[in-house]
């Protein structure tokens, strides 16, 4: 008899992207202990008029419904978990929260987030593009469904604080579960002949990609031998002129081969750059300093967590100054391989340490053996 209804809008398969890799991750490791009735792809396509109709009103610059989470749709999702759950399991877990909204079960539940919706749309989206009435609605049920959970784990300390704010929850049964991630590769001499910076990122300038690339333009006369290589979304032409700048193409980690290749690149680089603005806790961070690469990255979300300022890599500011911090990094490190040596270790050892799926699976097959009682 399975022990647990474990419920995903993904596929347990896929690891390609931040999401989907900790979905592969927590499922994965709940497996290990537990019986698992799988409910997963959960995923129904968008009505089309709500998808065609919110998009041009955005464009018409008036309000319009954010469309994977209308009451239609959560409904149509709400049918299709229902209809899968084992109903003798002793617990429901969710991979997020906002999708399974309106599903009703006796069972206790738990779910493993990076982030509540609040915190997702003033991330990601701007929320004065989309109507207040359903933002509130959403803001009002999910509140509710976090309080009456019996375990919320989170994977930033960041992001549990935030929904809690967002929410005015007391957060009682929040977790801080964490994350892993990180690559078992271990890394040769670093690479001294055309040494390179790293960016990897599907959503090039919400990651912050074309500062990387001003920055990077800035010092590549003072440093020559160095070159940028950009993994993820093909940066738009203008992006890829600098004859120092070459794009390492589209890589889906779930595939052996591309796998690979991004272990290759985050091995030989001489450091990974991500000033991201839209972001939770970015586990190509936790990839990056695994294989002992130090990161220069935005001060903000749960990355602070992940890279230690000055001991891992470095932090700068998400605001008007943040190119020239990002020069000023990039120089500081190219000037001096000892810094950058010493970084890297420490990258490693901060991360074999405190950032392996192990750890976060223990948490939550501990928290939620007490909520099942």
């Amino acid at each position: 008899m399975p022990e647990i209804n474990y419920i995903t809008n993904l596929s347990t398969d896929n690891y390609s992207g931040g999401w989907s890799g900790m979905n592969h991750n927590v499922y994965k490791q709940l497996s290990k202990k537990r019986d698992i009735n799988l409910i997963e792809n959960v995923n129904p396509a968008y009505p089309f008029v709500s998808k065609f109709v919110s998009k041009c009103m955005r464009m018409a610059g008036k309000k319009s419904v954010y469309p994977a989470f209308t009451s239609r749709r959560l409904d149509v999702i709400k049918k299709l978990v229902e209809s899968r759950l084992n109903t003798n399991a002793s617990l429901n877990f969710f991979h997020g929260a906002t999708p399974w909204l309106h599903v009703e079960s006796s069972l206790p539940y738990a779910m493993y987030l990076d982030c509540c919706f609040a915190t997702y749309i003033n991330v990601y989206h701007n929320p004065a593009q989309f109507s207040k009435k359903q933002q509130n609605d959403l803001f009002e049920k999910e509140s509710s469904f976090l309080e009456k959970a019996k375990a919320v784990f989170f994977s930033s300390q960041w992001a549990m604080k935030d929904t809690k704010i967002k929410y005015s929850l007391t957060g009682n049964n929040f977790y801080l579960a964490g994350l892993g991630g990180g690559f078992s590769s271990v890394c040769k001499k670093l690479q001294t002949v055309n040494p390179y910076f790293l960016f990897v990122g599907l959503d090039f300038l919400g990651k912050g990609g074309d500062k990387v690339v001003k920055a990077f333009t800035s010092i590549s006369k003072k440093f020559p031998e160095f070159k940028l290589k950009i993994a993820g979304q093909k940066p738009p032409v203008e992006f890829l002129r600098h004859q120092q700048i070459e794009y390492a193409g589209l890589i889906n980690k779930s595939n052996a081969g591309d796998l690979k290749k991004l272990t290759d690149l985050f091995c030989n680089a001489y450091c990974f750059v991500l000033p991201t603005s839209k972001d939770i806790t970015p586990l190509v961070l936790v990839e990056a300093a695994s294989v002992g690469c130090p990161a220069i990255a935005t001060n903000n979300f749960g990355i602070p967590e992940i890279v230690k300022d000055g001991e891992t890599g470095f932090l700068v500011s998400n605001d008007d100054l943040l190119e020239e911090q990002l020069r000023e990094k990039m120089i500081l490190l190219c000037s001096d391989i000892q810094l950058r040596n010493k970084t890297g270790i420490a990258a490693k050892k901060h991360i074999d340490t405190n950032f392996n799926w192990d750890n976060t699976g223990n948490i939550i097959c501990e928290k939620i053996s007490f909520s099942e009682n």
